[in-house]
């Protein structure tokens, strides 16, 4: 099967840039997320000209993965720009390069489905959505880029997202690969191969959709309990102090005004309590462990409300610097650390500091990352119960007092586009999460908005409320259906208690983790090895 006529030389350029231009204006700020669903179209429509060279396919490839890449994430020279202090040029110059590393993948996408569709015909493009969640998730495996995944953009759309409960965001990324694949195939729908592949592809459905009824049956749960959590917006200046006066001053206010605010937040509450205190990761430097004035402030504040209080704080181990998340009890006893595992790369620390080192120092800090993802378990308030008995036949019931248990666990800033890190959490049996962020750092741009749906995405994929609270916004609870609710408004000093529920629930992606996307990279494998076999023998047959 041949490429339509119209596309020329300069047309395939032009349709790989299409695509991308599609990803982009799928994701915030534009989120026009429905075309995600036809995204990928102009650049399969290329891919199917028989006589577009091996380098070529890679490089359209490339071109839509960079044009993707670079303009839905524009916003990482924001911070190099205004917190680096790094030249304007230079910036847009390090993201491209950035974005073209990221770009390669989508390269290595076009590369293999142009090489099985010359091999194999329309039947290898019924692969396409196989090597698309291949080659994402090696994204992710090898240069530690999983930012927007295809499938978070279906995240305002639960009945469409829940299946990530199967397998993660890569199904949901397969659904949408598989829906461009099917408009190219429209084009010659009376060939019979065609019309196998749309069988295949609605039978597969039906699959989807019965296992998701499956899944949905086979979650129960005992009753959830409410847990009131007060989260803590400051929004406090990030500019990168050096001066150790204008430091400790930052410190002094902002520990006052987190406490204000905190105070309000519970007082305008409905119940004037709150089970949990969340603070915002913010330039606030706590060193709970070995500041003895911000210890016995942090514990005053636990002991006043009687609640637990989690905020980010330094952790130290010998020679070792942490961005932790440091929780105490009512009476002011802490709880185990948790250590900050996917750092931010020339931000948290610097890769390669053999050699990157002397060029590029650390932005914020030079942390070493964690190991586990540390869950504590928290002692609630005793709360009354109705016991179930006899006597309330004669009009008379029993009353016990309660102790309740939540097992939670917190993540720090962008962990939230990693989903095995948020599921480590879950796995080691967080019943609610808290992800604290300081989304300062992106600016007025998109990065506050794509970096709470990946957070609603891993709320989804391990069927878990998060508590989202972060330095000037977005702070919302999200809930398991990775629905928004109450929102701070952003860039504004405010706090709120929110009303999440414990989940027990295990979902398939909890349990098993990326099984979905690495059984596509093993069949995208064995089709390249088969397309190579076949090569290979095509000459002798001839004879």
């Amino acid at each position: 099967m041949t490429a339509p006529t119209f596309l020329s030389r300069y047309n395939q350029w032009l349709a790989a840039i299409a695509s991308g231009v599609l990803l982009v204006l799928s994701f915030p700020k534009i989120d026009w997320n429905f075309l995600a669903w036809i995204a990928l179209a102009p650049l399969l429509f290329v891919l199917t000209k028989e006589d577009l060279s091996r380098r070529k396919a890679f490089g359209l490839g490339c071109l839509t993965g960079w044009v993707f890449f670079f303009f839905s994430c524009y916003w990482i020279t924001h911070s190099m720009i205004r917190y680096g202090g790094m030249n304007v040029v230079l910036a847009y110059a390090a993201a491209a390069l950035f974005t073209a590393i990221t770009g390669l993948f989508p390269g290595l996408f076009a590369l293999i489905t142009h090489q099985l569709h010359r091999r194999f015909g329309l039947w290898a493009l019924g692969l396409a959505p196989v090597t698309w969640v291949a080659t994402e998730w090696l994204r992710g495996l090898i240069a530690g880029a999983t930012w927007n995944e295809l499938g978070i953009s279906q995240v305002n759309h639960f009945a469409i997202a829940r299946f990530a409960q199967l397998g993660g965001t890569a199904i949901v990324s397969f659904g949408l690969v598989a829906t461009s694949v099917a408009i190219v195939l429209l084009r010659d729908f009376k060939n019979s191969a065609t019309k196998r592949i749309f069988i295949a592809y609605i039978f597969l459905v039906l699959v989807a959709y019965s296992a998701d009824a499956l899944r949905a049956d086979s979650f129960t749960q005992a009753q959830p309990l409410e847990v009131a959590v007060a989260g803590i917006q400051p929004n406090l200046p990030v500019d990168i102090l050096t001066h150790p006066d204008a430091m400790t001053e930052r410190n002094k206010s902002g520990l006052e005004a987190n406490t204000k605010l905190t105070r309000d937040a519970i007082t305008q509450s409905v119940n004037k309590k709150a089970d949990v205190i969340v603070w915002a990761e913010s330039p606030l430097v706590l060193n709970y462990e070995q500041d003895e004035t911000a210890k016995t402030k942090l514990n005053e504040i636990a002991k006043e409300h009687k609640a637990h209080l989690i905020f980010s704080a330094i952790g130290h181990e010998g020679e070792n610097f942490y961005n932790s998340a440091q929780t105490i009890t009512p009476d002011g006893r802490a709880l185990q650390r948790y250590d900050k595992i996917r750092l931010v790369p020339f931000g948290e620390y610097v890769p390669l500091r053999w050699l990157l080192g002397h060029f590029v120092p650390a932005m914020i800090g030079d942390f070493t990352p964690g190991k586990t993802a540390t869950v504590n378990s928290l002692k609630l308030n005793t709360q009354l119960a109705i016991v179930q008995n006899e006597k309330e036949t004669q009009g008379e019931i029993a009353l016990e007092r309660t102790t309740n248990f939540v097992k939670v666990g917190t993540f720090i800033c962008y962990e939230a586009a990693y989903p095995n890190i948020v599921r480590q959490f879950v796995q080691n049996g967080a019943a609610v999460l808290v992800n604290i962020s300081d989304d300062a750092w992106f600016g007025n741009s998109a990065g506050a908005e794509q970096h709470l749906n990946h957070a609603r995405m891993r709320a989804i994929e391990n069927s878990r409320d998060i508590v989202r609270v972060t330095n000037s916004g977005i702070s919302a609870l999200v809930t398991d259906q990775g629905k928004v609710v109450e929102p701070l408004p952003t860039f504004t000093a405010a706090g709120h208690v929110w009303t999440a529920e414990t989940s027990r629930v295990t979902t398939l992606y909890t349990k098993y983790g990326d099984w979905f996307a690495i059984s596509c990279a093993i069949i995208s494998l064995l089709a390249l090895i088969a397309g190579f076999i076949y090569h290979s023998r095509a000459p002798k047959s001839q004879t």
